[in-house]
């Protein structure tokens, strides 16, 4: 197909479309918008990431705030790209639902759903290809004011949002499988980061009542790299619970997404970090 190995693709891992993946390059990289039947899309090559959220219509691209992209809705409403938060006009104060999902590649998630489908509405015409961005824009960078000191401006974070609290994972320093577990208010959860695709996703710990730990397992198939230590189940980055007692499990998604420290810290100027504890 017109899809290399390496792509970057925008993966769905629970829901209506679960298993397909959106290739940046062929629809959404010229766009940074896209209104679809799967979901509204928006991608800032300069913050870092790709949002995706319950389908809705009438948005575009308008520019930038605090080096952060900025959308229109079709009632002149202002959101933030990262947060989908409103935050001028008729619908300020609201927000866009976000689709669980995460940023991968093409060869890797096809690895993990053979089953999976590709964004397959390229015409040449209304998506047109475009490569992906390999330094800030100006009017980014023009935008951006003064950064958040805590960590590099460019550092790669997941940024969680759980009730009223959010809280930045670094991720460039973890290593080539890591597990981060926290607790966030009440809530357990487990990040998970694998450095081959360049992915991190966040989950809630619980499945049936049980609460779970767990690590990266650096003798597990790339397929699984990860492990709970309750029972010894391997799971996949999506999730899934492939191999061991919980086989056929799933985890629930926690709200989160992965971007540039610049633009989580723009948007969320309180955000705790992450530290890794004591041993």
């Amino acid at each position: 197909g017109f899809i290399t190995p390496n792509e970057r693709v925008l993966a769905w891992v629970r829901g209506q479309h679960n298993g397909g993946a959106i290739p940046l390059r062929q629809f959404i990289a010229a766009p940074r918008v896209i209104n679809d039947t799967y979901g509204l899309f928006f991608y800032d090559p300069d913050g870092g990431y790709v949002s995706a959220f319950n389908k809705d219509y009438g948005y575009e691209f308008y520019g930038w705030r605090r080096g952060v992209m900025v959308v229109r809705g079709k009632d002149g409403t202002l959101w933030s790209g990262l947060t989908g938060i409103a935050f001028d006009g008729p619908r300020k104060g609201q927000r866009l639902e976000r689709l669980p999902s995460m940023v991968t590649d093409w060869s890797y998630w096809l690895m993990l759903h053979p089953e999976s489908t590709a964004y397959n509405l390229f015409d040449g015409k209304k998506y047109r290809l475009a490569e992906l961005p390999t330094e800030l824009s100006a009017e980014a960078k023009e935008s951006m004011g003064a950064i958040n000191p805590r960590l590099d401006a460019s550092a790669n974070v997941l940024g969680v949002e759980i009730g009223d609290r959010t809280k930045a994972y670094p991720l460039d320093a973890a290593g080539e499988r890591a597990c981060f577990m926290d607790d966030i208010t009440d809530q357990s959860i487990a990040v998970f980061w694998y450095k081959p695709t360049r992915s991190a996703i966040a989950y809630h710990t619980t499945v049936n009542d049980r609460k779970l730990r767990f690590c990266a397992d650096d003798v597990s198939p790339e397929t699984a790299p990860f492990k709970d230590q309750e029972t010894g189940t391997r799971w996949t980055l999506a999730g899934r619970a492939v191999d061991g007692p919980l086989k056929g499990q799933e985890l629930q998604w926690v709200r989160s997404i992965q971007c540039r420290w610049y633009a989580w810290a723009a948007e969320y100027p309180a955000t705790e970090v992450y530290t890794q504890p004591l041993k």
